[in-house]
């Protein structure tokens, strides 16, 4: 994936965010989000409302999603959750799994995250999940050495 579609992905995510926090977005609020400043938010929202996906008029301040920035926010944001999930099941530590999903959510294939979502429901029923993240995988153990028999 493009850097630039990458970049527009974070935006659309963090006025998500922010919106659903505050119910609105400001420059300030995002450009703390972001790791940015503010002269950058405002010139980059300038494109993203070229291409119809945020509403801004300058001086006012306040960053709505339209319809179709709400889509894909949206649907960046639900790959980040089950990403993150995922990798905590898997025993990533929570602040590493955050930074891990934020990167992934942007390149992940839809088939691959069908695949992590049908993986994530399994793990979440097995009765070995817990055993397996706390390393202790005596049944695992026994059944592999009772294979190799």
């Amino acid at each position: 994936m493009k850097r630039k579609l990458f970049r527009e992905e974070e935006y659309l995510e963090a006025i998500l965010i922010l919106e659903e926090r505050r119910g609105k977005a400001r420059i300030k609020e995002l450009s703390e989000m972001l790791g940015v400043k503010p002269p950058s938010v405002v010139e980059y929202l300038e494109k993203l409302v070229k291409k119809g996906l945020v509403d801004y008029v300058k001086g006012r301040g306040e960053i709505k999603l339209t319809e179709e920035g709400r889509k894909i926010a949206e649907q960046v944001y639900r790959k980040h959750v089950l990403l993150r999930r995922f990798l905590e099941l898997i025993g990533v530590p929570k602040e590493i799994a955050e930074e891990d999903a934020c990167k992934i959510e942007h390149v992940v294939s839809q088939i691959t995250l069908d695949r992590i979502i049908a993986l994530i429901e399994f793990l979440e029923t097995c009765p070995l999940t817990r055993e397996l993240r706390e390393g202790k995988t005596p049944r695992c153990r026994q059944k592999v050495s009772t294979s190799k028999q």
